[in-house]
């Protein structure tokens, strides 16, 4: 498959600065890059804005905002605040959507006094995402939902499969809100097409790694595309069927390619896009 198809997020090779990132992707042939706020900071917004257009390459997304339930309003006011300064600089760069994710639990003791119980959390996900859709409507950008993994439900997602993020999608009918696939957290959904197929155009961005064991954190234990058992192939082709016509983002939050060389990191992820099936776009 042509590489120009790919994006290469930024926390795949994080130790790389922008600078670096946007090199490594536009002499590789990539069609674009995931930055995080992370990689941006250092050198601003609206630097990193003309570093990237100079360059050539689009910004598939920016990562992330979100993080919305809280035990105090403050706390939920701070989340939104923080989520709409994101969208300002998601905009800066030039990337059509922001990446949100909902958060966890603001505890995951019971009995601690900051606890809120799972369903009041994911009300508060609607109420942050709802607090937001205006500025983002205003700056040109789309909010990407991304549920993540059910192992995540207390500290960092209480949406945990496509369908729940499809519903509170349709339930805040919002054209500047649409849904990331991530498929470290849904490839083993049974309902994965079906969701593909009801969100449709809302389809934000589709995230590839693999799922390899043992599974060592929750966070950093993805496998490099072709070292596991997803079927990406079957994933990008399903994401072409249903009309998904954006970049694929390469992003693999691994402790063990992030103990490599990135230069090193970007090659294997050359070749083994290289070997993925050809999908039309």
């Amino acid at each position: 498959m042509e590489l120009a198809q790919a994006s290469l997020n930024a926390w795949t090779v994080k130790d790389l600065p922008l600078a670096a990132l946007v090199d490594e992707a536009r002499v590789r042939g990539f069609g674009g890059i995931a930055p995080w706020l992370e990689t941006i900071a250092p050198v601003g917004a609206e630097t990193a804005g003309r570093m990237i257009a100079e360059s050539g390459l689009a910004v598939s997304s920016v990562c992330r905002g979100g993080f919305f339930p809280a035990a105090t309003a403050d706390g939920r006011r701070r989340a939104v605040d923080e989520t709409r300064r994101a969208i300002d600089v998601a905009a800066a760069v030039g990337a059509p959507t922001l990446v949100v994710l909902p958060g966890g639990l603001p505890s995951p003791v019971r009995s601690a006094g900051d606890f809120v119980e799972l369903g009041e959390a994911r009300r508060q996900v609607a109420d942050g995402l709802a607090a937001c859709l205006d500025h983002a409507r205003e700056a040109g950008v789309r909010l990407g939902l991304e549920p993540l993994h059910p192992m995540m439900a207390a500290d960092r997602s209480v949406l945990c499969s496509l369908g729940e993020a499809n519903d509170l999608i349709e339930e805040l009918d919002d054209d500047a809100l649409g849904l990331i696939v991530d498929v470290y957290h849904c490839w083993h959904d049974h309902a994965l097409e079906r969701e593909f197929a009801r969100a449709g155009k809302r389809v934000l961005g589709v995230h590839l790694s693999d799922w390899v064991l043992p599974i060592t954190g929750q966070l950093s234990s993805r496998g490099m595309i072709g070292d596991g058992c997803i079927d990406l192939v079957g994933t990008i082709d399903l994401a072409r069927r249903h009309g998904y016509a954006g970049l694929f983002e390469i992003e693999v939050l691994s402790d063990r390619w992030w103990a490599e060389d990135p230069r090193d990191v970007v090659d294997v992820v050359v070749e083994r896009w290289s070997t993925l099936a050809p999908v039309a776009p």
